[in-house]
């Protein structure tokens, strides 16, 4: 399920690309070695960091971390999904793609009924008056009523007649929330007499659907439920048609409702998307980083907006985002305000937009004048939590410049306390980039696996010796899953297990291992790979040791003399097995 094309297409397309040639297509690749060198599409560098090797069939950015094979490159820049991809680069190398080979999958079958019952909505909004009265007195116009398919969900038995008719599958529709059974074991459906806003994808297809009442019933919003089309912490309402201005200007306005969306993309601003839900999620994240540098808050301004602005920030910033916000007076969502003040007056208050930092400080502080000590300490404790996920030092340094001026602070015992508080309670230092110690055990794992990527034998002599579980990050073990799993070692290449992943991060970490700098030529690969394992066993068993001798002590007090026995043979065996 969800393979449109067979593995042997795929590699027989593989056989036949260039990763150096299509990707020269997009972007200037200049020739480094072996490899070929680019500043990133992904993200903004001054300094080349992304890396083709035309020998593997892999790109990947030392900046940001994007890496997969050709497919990968083309579904990041494209923004298509994995059978699309393939599918261009077929065209491209003249590789046929017949009929059978394209897999009438559940999904597909998903897709369509969303699709059909989107047009069902649509249709039904067009006939019902009430309903667009409403949204034309909210300011919606009838080409923003199409653009973005906005429909009306009718009364029960319409909708399940509607389905009836056109021999929709129940499966199918309990699947995607569209119905759902009661107690009694009647069907129903799950929207009903609400305002329906479907939820595209960037490639243009409906995954889900939020509504509303018209009146002040609540709840007011309900959201389709998790499907396999539709997780709304994984798409950002929009986005299909914000993408091309946020990519051009990098720079996104995110607010928090499908009708802000909708108000401001019919005035004329196009990159503006929503979080389905007021907490933004790291992939939501992750999915603004292909397109944009910096975001532009615009939640409403009660409460629950401020919370909601407050929230999603650290996430932001620890994505290396610049983070500004945008306030409207009088509490308004930023639909009212435009509706009322219109484009230009929307555009000066972004203009305007406060850099995140200074917002927090005037948000904190409000009107007061004069602020006591405690107050201010507790403001510079509660924002310091913030500071510590920013990862520039240059946006580090503005950051603490500013609060330092508005708090009437020496900026360099700002700066000495910042360190002290990070030094003690989070055990990293003050560096150019903040970054975590990486655990050096993850770091022999990926030494062990960048072997197991060079060499067959390597790979046979860490099957034997080594398993998988034993791996302590969770996405190295993964890889080495997927390399133990391959029945044919002789045809494990990056760019081969990268078409066997959708995870991004996995393909990242397959690109960076096998374009990593350091040399292993002149060792013994199949030795090296013992050594490996022996450490990386030596350090397992060191850490049960230590982990014995509390259990052990803590037997003894509670005189469970039968369980310290046990405890200590094997404490024994393991030490015995160090020694070897």
């Amino acid at each position: 399920m969800g393979r449109y094309i067979s593995p042997d297409t795929i590699d027989q397309i593989c056989q036949q690309t260039d990763i150096v040639q299509i990707i020269s297509e997009y972007i200037p690749l200049t020739s480094s070695g072996k490899n070929y060198k680019a500043l990133c599409p992904f993200h903004e560098e001054k300094t080349p960091s992304f890396v083709v090797s035309p020998e593997k069939q892999v790109f990947h950015c030392f900046g940001c971390g994007a890496g997969g094979n050709l497919f990968t490159f083309l579904m990041k820049w494209e923004n298509v999904a994995f059978p699309e991809a393939v599918r261009m680069v077929a065209q491209k190398v003249g590789v046929s793609l017949s009929l059978d080979e394209k897999v009438t999958d559940y999904k597909q079958k998903l897709y369509q009924i969303n699709s059909q019952v989107t047009e069902f909505f649509h249709q039904q909004l067009k006939k019902n008056k009430t309903a667009l009265s409403y949204l034309y007195k909210r300011g919606f116009k009838s080409d923003s009523i199409d653009l973005f398919k906005l429909g009306w969900a009718p009364f029960s038995q319409s909708f399940l007649s509607f389905c009836k008719k056109n021999d929709l599958p129940q499966d199918g529709l309990k699947e995607l929330g569209l119905t759902r059974t009661s107690s009694s074991g009647e069907i129903y459906p799950y929207f009903r007499e609400r305002i329906m806003f479907p939820v595209v994808s960037l490639s243009g297809k409906v995954v889900g659907f939020g509504a509303r009442v018209l009146d002040d019933s609540l709840p007011k919003y309900i959201n389709s439920s998790a499907s396999s089309l539709f997780d709304k912490g994984r798409i950002l309402y929009g986005l299909h048609v914000a993408q091309r201005e946020a990519r051009k200007s990098r720079e996104v306005i995110l607010v928090e409702g499908y009708t802000d969306v909708i108000s401001l993309h019919q005035e004329g601003i196009h990159n503006v998307v929503a979080s389905l839900g007021t907490s933004l999620t790291t992939s939501q994240i992750r999915l603004l980083r292909r397109y944009v540098d910096t975001v532009f808050l615009a939640y409403d301004q009660d409460s629950a907006g401020e919370a909601a602005t407050i929230r999603g920030v650290d996430l932001l910033l620890e994505n290396e985002l610049q983070v500004k916000v945008i306030s409207f007076p009088g509490e308004k969502d930023p639909a009212d305000f435009i509706r009322e003040k219109g484009k230009k007056a929307l555009l000066q208050a972004k203009q305007k937009a406060l850099p995140y930092i200074q917002y927090r400080i005037e948000a904190t502080t409000g009107k007061d004048e004069y602020l006591p000590l405690e107050k201010k300490l507790e403001i510079v404790n509660s924002l310091f939590f913030t500071l510590k996920k920013v990862k520039s030092r240059y946006q580090l340094d503005d950051m603490l410049r500013r609060l330092s001026q508005a708090l009437d602070f020496n900026e360099e015992s700002l700066r000495s306390e910042f360190r002290r508080f990070c030094e003690e309670k989070y055990k990293f230092s003050f560096s150019p980039t903040l970054k975590f110690e990486v655990p050096e055990e993850e770091e022999i794992e990926k030494r062990l696996l960048e072997v197991m990527l060079c060499s067959q034998k390597a790979i046979e002599v860490a099957r034997a010796t080594f398993s998988p579980d034993s791996f302590t990050s969770p996405l190295c073990r993964r890889l080495a899953q997927e390399i133990f799993l391959c029945q044919s070692p002789s045809n494990i290449t990056p760019a081969y297990l990268i078409n066997r992943t959708t995870d991004e991060n996995l393909s990242s970490l397959i690109s960076s291992l096998s374009l990593n700098d350091s040399s292993l030529e002149g060792f013994d690969l199949e030795q090296l790979t013992r050594e490996i394992a022996q450490a990386l066993k030596r350090r397992s068993h060191q850490k049960r040791i230590e982990q014995l001798r509390r259990m052990i002590k803590d037997c003894e007090r509670q005189g469970e003399e039968e369980k310290v026995k046990s405890l200590c043979r094997e404490l024994v065996q393991l030490r015995r097995s160090i020694l070897i």
